[in-house]
């Protein structure tokens, strides 16, 4: 008999969990599980409280669901990865484990963690596996003609088709069956009662696995259909609202792709892969296998270099205005108001605030990037730092051109009637539709005053400056200049 440990981390599911279907293959092995919390890492990368509290108490529901399968989910809390490794080994060492089974977590500290990890549970005598399980296809298989990391998502996004083309969707492992009770494991630690502090909103993200697999089977039924149609429009319910739930792994992109294919019986795959809904998990991959190809995505590095050669105009009193709602442009402070309440933002708002940010308060992306990470309930590096360097125009944007999103613009395409900005802004709620996006007009035309600020900078000044410092820099990076002499 072994005994066999699964170290969950941003895994907490136990459908379609890979290293629980290998820790239970045997029926006569004993299985626990472990998760070690680390505050101080998380403090250290942002992560926000929603997202913690949101972890928190799925680990909770996690922690239930592994009993009735006679599985004890043991927790501890380490502060930091350095004491996390000493009290696996110590756990290890403890409960005399033979076995040690983990998804592969793709941030260049969580990378080195599991790194130092194998080397010394194999030295106790400890078998360890890893699972490439938050991926679609292993970052390994997906390489381009100089077997190098693709950069652009068509050329990314051929290649996977083409593998999953060949050899099919990867199959979805099931809930394991019932274990035998083990008497030896009776009193273990379990998640602190003081942990429990709702910082989310559970009307808008419900608790647990089965919460997040009614959500996923609702989408791909009723709103799937639609998403292509209705998914820029942020007055809309017309999203998946499943990035929490992917983010700490309560439901998987295997899963994903799986129910799809279960809800639509006569998709062709080419239609599936042609899928708007489709095109964003496979955007989710791309920007995994960027951050693994990457290392210097995990250090605050663009991916092109040039980008640090710009001096960056970091004004605080602009960045503030920013982050609190309040720069006058009403579908930028909307986005960012509603972030801040819900920890949550529909994806065409996320692109305008970044760009707004980048491309026209001409701050530094970084200090963007971490102010999102620190309010977002689906907080993912990957994700977030992927976004971010797009908006940026220094990441993977294959176009030729610098892409400067128009606030007023969009706005007017995208909240037509400015329900998505009277929402979020209630200053705004007895403007005029016809007024919503640009309301002082309204002011200055009915000689009223509205408890609303002025808008901050002057969009074609700021659009004309941002133009004319990026042509600059990368003119001058192609001729191998350097822009400070």
């Amino acid at each position: 008999m072994k005994k066999n440990l699964i170290w969950f981390r941003n895994d907490l599911r136990l459908y379609d969990h890979t290293a629980l279907h290998e820790a239970c293959k045997s029926d006569t092995d004993k299985v626990i599980a472990l998760f070690i919390a680390t505050p101080e890492e998380w403090k250290k990368h942002y992560i926000s409280e929603k997202k913690i509290s949101f972890m928190y108490y799925n680990l909770i529901s996690l922690e239930k669901d592994l009993l009735k399968l006679n599985i004890i989910l043991h927790y501890h809390e380490s502060t930091n990865f350095l004491k996390s490794i000493q009290y696996l080994m110590y756990f290890c060492f403890k409960h005399k484990i033979n076995n040690l089974f983990y998804h592969y977590q793709y941030e260049f500290d969580e990378r080195n963690r599991d790194f130092l990890v194998k080397k010394k549970l194999s030295q106790q005598g400890v078998f360890v596996q890893g699972f490439h399980d938050n991926l679609l296809v292993s970052h390994e298989l997906i390489k381009n003609k100089n077997n190098k990391a693709y950069k652009v998502f068509s050329f990314f996004k051929k290649k996977i088709t083409q593998y999953l083309y060949k050899n099919k969707i990867p199959e979805c492992f099931s809930i394991p069956l019932k274990r035998k009770p083990d008497e030896n494991y009776c009193f273990f630690n379990s998640v602190s009662s003081e942990k429990l502090d709702f910082k989310f909103d559970k009307k808008i993200f419900p608790v647990g696995e089965i919460e997040a697999f009614n959500r996923l089977k609702n989408f791909c039924i009723y709103k799937v259909n639609d998403y292509s149609l209705e998914r820029n429009f942020p007055f809309l319910n017309s999203t998946s609202m499943l990035s929490p739930y992917l983010s700490i792994g309560i439901i998987s992109s295997r899963h994903c792709l799986s129910m799809f294919l279960k809800t639509k019986i006569n998709i062709s795959l080419n239609n599936f892969f042609n899928s708007s809904w489709i095109n964003q998990i496979l955007w989710r991959e791309f920007y995994y296998h960027l951050l693994i190809s990457f290392p210097k995505l995990s250090k605050n590095q663009a991916l092109v270099e040039w980008e640090n050669r710009i001096d960056w105009n970091n004004n605080i009193k602009h960045f503030n205005a920013w982050k609190e709602g309040n720069t006058g442009f009403p579908i930028v402070d909307a986005g960012m108001r509603q972030l801040n309440e819900l920890g949550w933002m529909h994806n065409r708002v996320r692109m305008i605030t970044s760009n707004f940010l980048v491309k026209n308060l001409f701050i530094d992306w970084r200090m963007g990037e971490k102010y999102f990470m620190s309010h977002l309930i689906d907080g993912d590096l990957a994700l977030n730092n992927g976004g971010w360097q797009w908006s940026a125009s220094i990441g993977t944007d294959s176009v030729p051109y610098i892409r400067i999103l128009n606030p007023l613009n969009q706005s007017k395409k995208f909240d037509i009637s400015g329900v998505f900005i009277k929402k979020f802004i209630p200053e705004l709620r007895n403007v005029p539709n016809e007024y919503i996006h640009q309301p002082h007009e309204w002011s200055k035309k009915m000689k009223c005053k509205i408890d609303y600020p002025d808008p901050i900078i002057n969009y074609d000044d700021s659009r004309k400056r941002t133009l004319l410092i990026f042509k600059r820099v990368r003119s001058y990076f192609k001729k191998g200049l350097n822009t400070h002499e």
